[in-house]
Formats: structure tokens, C-alpha cells, sequence
């Protein structure tokens, strides 16, 4: 008796080791990839939905803010801190492109940007949606991260850059950018991270798409919204991109934003761009 009862002892502790180890392992069955726990985003700004063409600005907002890692003591020299990547630079064939406000904003000091909807604080820094997921593809795929950056910055005031936002779209402009991947041809696969700006792509991300040549490339786009999901921007950039490999995209919810790693690890391993 005494005997069966040890066998039973040793069969509970063999599975609950193997249990242990199960959930352990992530990242497309690799525990390097394991993700680590970040705070939840906090409620986001509402972006217009990509079916409503008829646009009241007076009414709801239209457009989700992005706010980029900074020193949230010192908030009028924000930047984004990404360096352009080069020839050099580049150690992986991914290349991990996203466009944020904050590096793209420019900040008045009688405007509380810092605490502003979508903002996520890690200790003295605040980060925005695109980055946390930028960081999260980056975990899964070891690329290269590129931050999209404008010379001409939005304003820090919410109502200005909804109202910049859907002049530049009305205008179909093309926003001058201070920021360049040097190599393109270095990568065959880009993970493009944006916000739902009034049911599809920033204009700003509409000129990084046109300054490159994706012919034989595979895009990944990961937008993230407030309701309006991807909006139309996959057949946006399929238009801006013709000759590119577009893969279905995934859409995150703002609120989401900070917890979503395991999303972003099963959609990139089920995209098959790891094989």
C-alpha cells in the first residue's frame, strides 16, 4: 500500500512539472520569446469608424493617438530616439516600420499631453500603442525597429491634429519625413504598425509606402483602433504596394494595446514568415 501511494505521489508531481512547463514556452514553441508582463493600456481616443463617409468633427473624435516612449519629466524634448536603419544596422530580414504621434508631436507645455488617453506608464517613461506592439513583433521575430517620423510635427492638442489629420487626407498629401530605411533591399518582410486615422493609414505612413520599392516583399499590417478595426487601409496598401505579398492583417483595440502579446505572437507565427 504504502508503495502504490509514493507511484500515485510521483505521478501528480511528474504532471504538474510537465504543466509548468507547457505554459512556459511561447513564441512559436520558443521561450526565448517568452513574453513579460506590461501594464494595461489605458482608455483610448475613439477613431472614426471607415464606414461613416459623411465626417461631423464637432461630433466624435476621429483620430487614435499614439504616444512614443519618453522622459515624462522633461516632455517638450519628446523625440523618438529611433535611428535610421542602415545597410549596417540591419541583422534580420524583418523590418518592424511604425508611425506614432508622439515623436511626430509638437508639445506646449500648457497642454497635458503626457497623461493623454493612450498613454502607458513604465516607471519614469510613457509609451504609446505603437510602440508596446512594435516591441512585442520585435520579441517574436528578433527584426529591426524603424519609427516613421515627420519633419512637419502635429499639434499637441488633440482637436488640432484631427483637424490636420483629415486635411492632409482631403488633400491626399504626402507628409515630408525626417526619418529612411537606407536599405530596404536588406529586408524581405515588413511588420507595419499604425493607427486607424479616420478608417485608414496616417498620410504619413502613405509616403513611407511610396518612397520604397515592396515588389516580392511580404507586408504585415497591425493597426490599431478604437472600432473601426483595419478600416480600409490593407486595400490601401495593397494599392500603394502592387507588387508586394500582402498577409492578413491584425487589428488590436487601443484598451488592449498593452496586454496583447500573445495576440501579436500567434499572428505572426501563424503568418509563416518564421518558417
Amino acid at each position: 500500500m504504502q508503495m502504490e501511494r509514493k507511484a500515485s505521489i510521483k505521478r501528480i508531481v511528474s504532471a504538474m512539472l510537465s504543466f509548468v512547463l507547457a505554459i512556459g514556452m511561447t513564441a512559436c514553441g520558443n521561450n526565448d520569446g517568452q513574453s513579460d508582463s506590461r501594464q494595461d493600456a489605458t482608455e483610448q481616443i475613439e477613431d472614426h469608424s471607415a464606414e461613416d463617409s459623411t465626417v461631423d468633427l464637432t461630433s466624435e473624435p476621429v483620430v487614435e493617438e499614439q504616444e512614443r516612449g519618453v522622459e515624462a519629466e522633461n516632455p517638450e524634448n519628446m523625440t523618438d530616439g529611433t535611428e535610421t536603419v542602415g545597410t549596417e544596422a540591419a541583422e534580420s530580414n524583418i523590418l518592424i516600420a511604425y508611425f506614432s504621434r508622439v515623436g511626430n508631436m509638437n508639445f506646449d507645455e500648457n497642454i497635458d499631453a503626457v497623461t493623454s488617453a493612450s498613454v502607458n506608464m513604465d516607471g519614469s517613461n510613457v509609451s504609446g500603442n505603437a510602440q508596446l506592439l512594435a516591441e512585442m513583433a520585435q520579441k517574436v521575430t528578433s527584426g529591426d525597429l524603424f519609427f516613421i517620423e515627420t519633419v512637419e510635427k502635429y499639434p499637441a492638442e488633440y482637436r488640432g491634429t484631427t483637424d490636420q489629420a483629415k486635411t492632409e487626407q482631403n488633400d491626399d498629401a504626402r507628409p515630408e519625413l525626417s526619418s529612411h530605411v537606407e536599405d530596404m533591399d536588406a529586408y524581405d518582410t515588413i511588420v507595419l504598425i499604425y493607427p486607424n486615422w479616420w478608417g485608414t493609414l496616417p498620410q504619413p505612413v502613405f509616403t513611407f509606402l511610396e518612397e520604397y520599392d515592396f515588389s516580392g516583399k511580404t507586408i504585415l499590417p497591425l493597426c490599431t483602433h478604437e472600432g473601426s478595426r483595419l478600416g480600409r487601409s490593407e486595400s490601401d496598401i495593397a494599392s500603394l504596394c502592387p507588387g508586394a505579398r500582402l498577409l492578413d492583417g491584425l487589428s488590436v483595440r487601443g484598451a488592449d494595446a498593452g496586454s496583447a502579446q500573445t495576440e501579436v505572437e500567434e499572428w505572426i507565427c501563424n503568418s509563416g514568415i518564421l518558417e
